[in-house]
């Protein structure tokens, strides 16, 4: 791979090279569902799963489960239920939550989707194999170290 900016600032471009690498993942997997006939982009996967896995769900559990702003999934959700995969409702008793489920459509799906899921994951086991530095530990070690303390408190320590 021929070296550009990115690649030469190293640490000082983390951010651009992890863009870079879920755009080039993303295209791919958008590919892969093309050619399994489904609508989807690789945006909405975390989302879907997990709506699939808890039956019904509301916007502020999933904002906390997926660590997206509440209006992060609102959008996601509005762009799912335009593509008819999931639906919208009020739970009983609460008309201020708003909660989501897969729509007919989505659960019609979700076998397709399933059985495409289940290749892309065979094919990361073998892709992280090769890899002499492990990206799934070195993104969780990031992680933790983040959790315990932020970014910006290390910038500040660093830089008083």
């Amino acid at each position: 791979m021929q070296k550009n900016i990115i690649d030469e600032l190293a640490e000082l471009a983390i951010g651009a090279r992890m863009k870079r690498l879920y755009e080039s993942l993303s295209r791919d997997v958008m590919k892969i569902y093309a050619d399994h006939h489904l609508n989807f982009e690789t945006k909405y996967f975390t989302l879907f799963y997990l709506i699939s896995k808890r039956g019904e769900i509301g916007i502020m559990d999933i904002a906390e489960e997926l660590s997206l702003s509440h209006p992060g999934v609102i959008n996601l959700a509005k762009e799912l239920e335009k593509k008819g995969y999931i639906e919208s409702f009020k739970p009983p008793g609460d008309n201020r939550k708003r909660s989501l489920r897969l729509s007919k459509k989505g659960l019609k799906a979700l076998p397709e989707f399933e059985l495409v899921w289940n290749k892309i994951y065979k094919t990361n086991k073998l892709l992280f194999a090769k890899q002499q530095h492990h990206l799934l530990k070195a993104l969780e070690e990031t992680e933790a170290l983040l959790e315990k303390e932020s970014y910006y408190k290390r910038f500040k320590k660093v830089n008083p």
